[in-house]
């Protein structure tokens, strides 16, 4: 049986997609006792809920809303952020705890 490959995948981080970010609003930002935060966020003119900023020993990241099937999680959805873009909603976020 042969292996089926997607044609257009690729593993360089470089040449993959990333959302245009207009605008954005944290509208709501909560921090638990593991230093997480979670949050809401507006982004061009669409509301996301359950967003979370993950303190991981690589660096804090965006983490999405996910389900657990058997022993793997699968995020209910998932936004392209460029690194840039992500830096800034998460400095939002963090501004919205004060």
């Amino acid at each position: 049986m042969a292996t089926r490959t997607r044609k257009n995948e690729t593993k360089n981080t470089e040449e993959k997609k990333t959302i245009k970010v207009d605008s954005f609003k944290v509208t709501r930002a909560h921090e638990f006792e593991n230093k997480n935060v979670a949050f809401d966020l507006e982004l061009n003119g669409v509301n996301y809920y359950g967003l979370t900023v993950v303190k991981g020993k690589n660096g804090d990241f965006i983490s999405f809303p996910q389900r657990k099937s058997g022993d793997r999680y699968y995020s209910y959805y998932w936004i392209p952020f460029s690194q840039e873009d992500a830096d800034k909603i998460m400095d939002e976020v963090y501004n919205a705890l004060d």
